[in-house]
């Protein structure tokens, strides 16, 4: 059983929260307007759907947000 933090989540939880990004940050950290990372997104078959408090949205693991930059750098050229 893995020890909990304070807010009662375990760490390795807790890390992969923070890990993901959502789309409007994604846009914003990539220098993107929303319609090319969900253009990129479709395309690559990145990132997934979650549900919130604002309702959906895609969020991207940090991975999927570095294959997003390679795939705007490419598509730039």
């Amino acid at each position: 059983m893995l020890p909990s933090t304070a807010e009662g989540t375990s760490p390795r939880l807790s890390m992969n929260i923070q890990e993901q990004v959502g789309e409007q940050r994604a846009a914003v950290l990539l220098g993107l307007p929303m319609t090319e990372i969900w253009r990129f997104s479709r395309l690559a078959g990145l990132g997934h759907l979650e549900k919130g408090d604002r309702g959906e949205q895609v969020v991207f693991t940090s991975d999927e947000l570095q294959r997003l930059c390679l795939l705007a750098a490419q598509s730039s050229k």
